[in-house]
C-alpha cells in the first residue's frame, strides 16, 4: 500500500492544496476594477497531469483487489507464517539451553569414567556446588517440549505456506469469518493449530468462532515428503 500512499498523497495537494492556492489568486483578477490578464500557460502548474492520474489509478485498482476479504485472508496467512518461524527460533533457544543444562552433568560424568583420582575428587566437588549432581527432570521436559515446539511450528509454517496457496482453503476463511460479522477480532485475536485428531486440518480460532480447513496439497507433499513442498507448489 505504500505506491498507493504516496499516489494518493499527490493527487490530495493538486486537488485540494494547490487548487486552494490558485483560487485565491485568480479571485484577485475578478475583483472590480482589477484589469490584470494572466497567460495562458499559468494555471498548468495547478493541473492533474496524465501521469499523476495513471500511477494513482494503478495504485488504487491494487489496493482495491487487495483489500477483498480473500485477500487479506492470505495476507494474515502470511503473518502467521512469519509468528511460527519467531516460535521455532525461540524454541530452538530453549532447545539449546536445555541440552547445555544436561552436557554440563554429562561432562561431569565423563569425568568420572576417564579422569584421575584428583580429576574425579574435583568433578564430585564441583557438582556438589554447583547442583549438578543429576539430571534434573525440568531440563528433561524442557528439552523434550522444546523438541515438540520445533517440529509444530515447522508442520504448521508449512502447512499455511501450502494452504496459503490453496484458493478453496482462503475462499474457506473468507467466508467464515464474513458470515460470522466478526471481521475486526478474526484479524486481531486469531490462533492458528494443527488439529489433534485430524493433521491434514488447520484450525483458525478467534473469539467465540473457529474454522477448520484442509487442502489436498498437505496429502500430495505426505505421500512424497522427500519431493519438497517447493516443488508440489510449482
Amino acid at each position: 500500500m505504500t505506491s498507493l500512499n504516496e499516489s494518493t498523497s499527490t493527487i490530495n495537494n493538486v486537488v485540494q492544496n494547490n487548487i486552494q492556492e490558485y483560487i485565491q489568486w485568480t479571485t484577485q483578477s475578478m475583483l472590480d476594477g482589477n484589469t490584470i490578464i494572466y497567460n495562458n500557460d499559468d494555471g498548468t502548474q495547478y493541473e492533474l497531469t496524465p501521469e499523476q492520474m495513471d500511477v494513482f489509478n494503478q495504485a488504487y485498482a491494487d489496493g482495491l483487489v487487495n483489500s477483498t476479504p480473500e485477500a487479506l485472508s492470505l495476507v494474515l496467512l502470511n503473518d502467521m507464517i512469519d509468528l511460527e518461524q519467531d516460535t521455532y527460533e525461540d524454541e530452538k533457544d530453549t532447545l539449546i539451553e536445555a541440552a547445555s543444562e544436561i552436557a554440563a552433568v554429562t561432562e561431569i560424568a565423563d569425568k568420572l569414567v576417564n579422569g584421575d583420582q584428583q580429576t574425579k575428587i574435583n568433578a564430585e566437588a564441583y557438582a556438589t556446588e554447583n547442583d549438578l549432581r543429576a539430571i534434573k527432570e525440568s531440563s528433561r521436559q524442557k528439552f523434550n517440549t522444546s523438541i515438540s515446539g520445533m517440529l509444530e511450528a515447522s508442520m504448521t509454517k508449512n502447512m499455511i505456506e501450502g494452504y496459503a496457496q490453496d484458493s478453496y482453503v482462503i475462499d474457506t476463511i473468507a467466508h467464515a469469518f464474513m458470515s460470522t460479522n466478526t471481521i475486526m477480532d478474526f484479524f486481531t485475536n486469531t490462533a492458528v493449530s494443527i488439529d489433534e485428531l485430524i493433521p491434514t486440518q488447520l484450525n483458525l480460532d478467534w473469539m467465540d468462532s473457529a474454522v477448520g480447513v484442509n487442502s489436498e496439497m498437505y496429502l500430495m507433499y505426505a505421500n512424497d515428503p522427500a519431493q519438497g513442498l517447493e516443488v508440489i507448489l510449482q
